[in-house]
Parts: C-alpha cells; structure tokens; sequence
C-alpha cells in the first residue's frame, strides 16, 4: 500500500520560521523543506549557524526536514566563481542535512542562458561530479529537480545525467509543473522517470504556464496519484505550490488599467482559479488561503 508523507515549501506562506511552524502545525503535520528561513535563503547559513540558531527552535517543536530545498546548481554553466561558491555552501549544506536526519539535499544541473543545453553535457558532468564528490560517503543524496532553463529541463536530458552519473546517491525529484512550463506532458516524463524518482514535488500549472492549485491544471495528478499507489510508493510529496503569484498579483492584474491585456497569460490563469476553488474576482486572497487550497487538493489526491 502507498504512504505518502507531506511536507512542504512553507516559505510560500511567510519567511519566519515561527508562521511556517504555526502552519505546519496547523495543518496536522511534521515535516518542512526549509528554503527561506528567517528571511535568509537555507544555503546561506553555515552548519554551525544553524545548530546554534535554528535547529534549537526546530527540536523543540518536533519539526523534521524532507528535503533540503537548496539552490545548488542554479547557477550559470559558465558562470565559474558561482560554482565555487555553491561548492563550499553544499559542504555546510551536507552538514545541516546530517544534523536533522534529512536524506535529500535538492539540487538542478546549471542554466544554459543563449548555449545548446546539448552542447553543454560534458560540462555538467563534469560539475556535478564535483558536487558528488563532497557528498560522497555522508549519508545524504543528491536530488535533481527538474527546472526550465537547466540542462535537466526534460526528461530525456534528466536521464541522461542520471545514467552518465551512476551513482546510487544521486536521485531524481519530479516537478510536474516544472515540465509543463517546458512543453512536456506530466504524464510522459513520468512514465519515462517513474524508476528512477525517489521524491515529487506537488505544483501545478495552467495552459497558459502560470501556476494553479493542485489538480486544476495541466499536471496530470490523477495520472500521477494513481501510478503512485499501483507502484506503492512510499515517501514525501513535497507541497511547492507558487501560487503566492496569485495571492499578491491577482488585483493588480484585474484592476490596473490594460493589466489583462500586458498580463493576459496571468489574467486568464486566475479567472481560472477563481471558477475552479469558487471566489469572487475581486476577493482579495492571502498567501496562506492559496497555501491551504494546495494541502487541502494534495489530501483529496491522496484519499480519493
């Protein structure tokens, strides 16, 4: 039977680690994917930083890590003194993972800007092998998410850095929404994938590749959800919802003057949010509503 555990990028409702554990809490559950804490992006703090100011807060409340939403390899393929920099924070990275028992430190495989990301494979080899090698022997894996404009954007391009790595600690997060924003069908990067993915992250996507609550779009979740438990997966489904954009721009868009039309893609996208979870156009949403939309369509997946 499948076991899906929840977590989630509760950044997406505050910055302040204490409204993202009332969240947390709020909602019945334990697990975090810190990427903002405290206003301070998670690879930005140094291991003993966060023993001493963070995990404190984090034990007391009983509060667990899924994942480590890191920016590691975000960062330019050319873009050299970056690499190094991410280099020494993956290090510190690793050290915060060991000390919250936290198996997955998510990571991408380097923008392309104006190159072929084909042209770009051996440099991404290359580069992620130094990533695994300050891995290497610690416990923690390193998990690729697929993201636009990386070299891992679509699934062939995803397998093919996981075949030439071959390392049992490099493993494989899904986006579905990610790969909608790239022409690809949820469902086919699935099926092509499913065998090598450890961890989903829950975001969706509209036609017009802005972001909607879970199973309102584009993301093939009743697909997705049904494979999952004929496979009895077991693991996290990691809530990374964006749909902030709608929480704050929603007005804005409806209200300022030729808004809908500059906008049009954002302006279509909320009218459909608005018709799918029933709110008035002018009905001003709060970060926190569109969060809980997103746990609240996660749970009906997950039960229906």
């Amino acid at each position: 039977m499948a076991k899906f555990t929840i977590s989630g990028f509760y950044d997406e409702v505050s910055g302040d680690l204490n409204t993202q554990i009332a969240e947390i809490k709020k909602l019945g559950e334990s697990y975090l994917c810190p990427r903002t804490v405290n206003g301070k992006s998670i690879a930005d703090f140094t291991a003993e930083e966060f023993k001493r100011d963070i995990k404190p807060i984090l034990d007391k409340e009983g509060i667990k890590f899924s994942s480590i939403g890191s920016p590691i390899g975000k960062v330019n393929i050319d873009d050299e003194a970056g690499f190094e920099k991410q280099k020494k924070q993956l290090k510190e990275l690793v050290g915060i993972a060991k000390m919250m028992d936290c198996k997955y430190i998510r990571a991408f495989s380097f923008f392309y800007g104006d190159k072929d990301p084909d042209s770009c494979f051996d440099t991404v080899l290359a580069k992620t092998k130094q990533f695994m090698e300050i891995i290497k022997g610690s416990g923690v894996k390193f998990m690729h998410e697929n993201e636009k404009f990386i070299y891992g954007d679509v699934p062939e391009r995803v397998l093919k850095l996981y075949n030439a790595i071959n390392d049992e600690d490099f493993v494989l997060c899904f986006d579905a929404s990610n790969y909608v924003q790239c022409d690809v069908k949820p469902n086919e990067a699935f099926d092509m994938l499913k065998d090598y993915t450890v961890y989903y992250h829950i975001k969706d996507c509209s036609k017009y590749k802005v972001e909607v609550p879970v199973g309102t779009g584009e993301g093939c979740y009743d697909y997705i959800f049904a494979q999952l438990k004929e496979r009895n997966y077991e693991g996290f489904v990691t809530m990374e919802p964006h749909t902030w954009k709608y929480a704050i721009f929603k007005l804005p868009v409806y209200c300022i003057p030729f808004m809908p039309l500059i906008k049009k893609d954002y302006f279509k996208a909320f009218r459909g949010v608005d018709k799918a979870m029933h709110v008035c156009p002018l009905r001003k949403v709060s970060r926190q509503t569109v969060f809980e939309w997103q746990y609240n369509n996660l749970k009906k997946l997950i039960e229906g």
